[in-house]
């Protein structure tokens, strides 16, 4: 996981370092000739700038310059560049030496060009640090960490935290082992919970990964059903290296939490690229519904203020991944008051657990029942998932008061981004009325992640919608 983090990052860098090489060289030759990227109306430097592309992923992805990236420093940064940039340039010259091409290169161009990288990889990277350290890490995408430790190491470790300023986790509290401090703070954060409530603290909020650092005062038994329990709800559980020899069903693998090196357990550990793929499917597949939505309210927004008052739009708070919270969207299909019924209906409810489904429900508007059967009440719900609250296919997010009623068994449903549609759905979505049934083709899904499982999950949506199989 750790080097799957680091390479993310190289990643990340190489592109925005690529991005400055770019625009440098269209600067350096608009300064020396005044056309940018060329001495003619054509792009005659084309293969040269592949060459440089080439060579730069090259030089990185062998010697490591990005080493201690967000804990280095303006000066820091700027030395690793120049050494990059040295490295890249006596390579560059050398290269177009043994293939006999050096005069294509202008040395006012090279001598514009190495300036002008320097200054833009330099701003590049500094406005790159910003964003992952202050506005990435604070954003839904990053894992929301939770400490368990001593009061004794507490200090010393949200230091460290704070010093090698990881991107990828922002610290939501702390659960002190050897006493109860619950509701107070310590260097900032608050106490959350002690030994006795972490599971249950964990289970009704929102916390995706938990690092364990105590070996003095966690008994075995107590840190093995620990780790039992958070990775059967989909948590991830980080635990000091000194304390590896836990059984797991789930996956295992070596990590960093800052300078810590731990072993990482897991229900299921996607890479880098299975998340970014993912993702921009979500984004694809979200730009296609927000077209197919605007045309829809044309015709839907006015069927539903004749058919009854109340607004278009009906916003809802549910539940996400691991505890997030977020305002879901669908088209209005029920009269205003229909949250207010529903207390006076739970008695009918059809589906055993927690969840509610009833048959005519008296709710349902004539225009809603229309919306419900042909799935088009869903469509606001592209703008969940291009916001990123939602994916296109997950499991369904439950609502706040079913949320507040889940058991550990049940939290591991949400250790994924919730969906549009899911394994449910396409296996029989109304007419399953067992909650334990939604929750097992959930883990199903889950467990067995892919992206082609995700194309022929969507593939068979539109058969079943199509063919209005079990929606209401």
């Amino acid at each position: 996981m750790y080097q799957k983090k680091k390479a993310m990052e190289n990643t990340l860098i190489l592109v925005i370092d690529l991005l400055a090489v770019w625009l440098s060289l269209g600067i350096a030759y608009g300064i020396r000739y005044g056309v940018f990227y060329g001495r003619y109306n054509h792009f005659d430097q084309l293969w040269q700038i592949i060459l440089i592309s080439l060579l730069y992923g090259l030089i990185n992805s062998l010697a490591d310059f990005n080493h201690h990236f967000f804990r280095r420093g303006y000066l820091e940064e700027f030395s690793a560049i120049i050494r990059n940039q040295a490295l890249f340039s006596v390579a560059w010259v050398v290269i177009l030496f043994l293939i006999h091409r050096s005069s294509d290169l202008s040395r006012l161009v090279f001598g514009y060009f190495i300036v002008i990288n320097m200054v833009l990889t330099l701003c590049f990277r500094i406005i790159f640090k910003q964003f992952m350290t202050k506005i990435y890490k604070t954003s839904r995408y990053s894992n929301r960490l939770l400490i368990v430790t001593t009061s004794k190491q507490i200090e010393k470790i949200i230091e460290n935290l704070v010093e090698y300023n990881e991107w990828n986790r922002t610290l939501v509290g702390i659960v002190l082992t050897d006493r109860s401090h619950v509701g107070e703070a310590v260097c900032g954060f608050p106490v959350v919970a002690d030994s006795s409530s972490l599971l249950d603290y964990v289970v009704h909020h929102d916390v995706d990964e938990i690092f364990i650092n105590d070996t003095t005062f966690v008994q075995y038994d107590i840190l093995e059903e620990w780790v039992i329990e958070l990775e059967s709800m989909g948590v991830i559980v980080d635990l000091n290296i000194d304390i590896f020899n836990i059984p797991s069903h789930g996956k295992k693998t070596l990590n960093r939490v800052g300078k810590y090196a731990v072993v990482t357990f897991a229900r299921n550990i996607f890479s880098a690229r299975q998340i970014v793929a993912k993702r921009m499917l979500d984004i694809a597949g979200s730009l296609v519904g927000m077209i197919i939505l605007v045309i829809a309210t044309i015709f839907v927004a006015p069927a539903i203020k004749l058919n009854s008052p109340g607004p278009v739009f009906f916003g809802q708070v549910r539940v996400g991944k691991n505890g997030r919270k977020f305002t879901f969207y669908k088209f209005r299909s029920m009269y205003r008051d229909a949250e207010q019924r529903k207390k006076e209906l739970m008695k009918k409810n059809e589906v055993k657990g927690l969840m509610f489904k009833m048959e005519d429900d008296p709710r349902i508007t004539k225009v809603g029942k229309f919306l419900r059967n042909t799935s088009i009440d869903e469509l606001p719900q592209f703008w969940n998932v291009l916001r990123g609250d939602m994916s296109l296919v997950g499991t369904r997010p439950p609502t706040v008061d079913e949320f507040e009623r889940y058991e550990a068994k049940h939290k591991c449903r949400l250790s994924m981004t919730p969906g549009l549609t899911g394994l449910w759905q396409i296996s029989g979505r109304s007419n399953i009325k067992d909650f334990d049934e939604v929750v097992k083709l959930d883990m199903q899904y889950i467990d067995n992640w892919s992206i082609l499982k995700d194309i022929k999950i969507l593939i068979l949506t539109v058969w079943v919608v199509l063919m209005g199989k079990g929606s209401r």
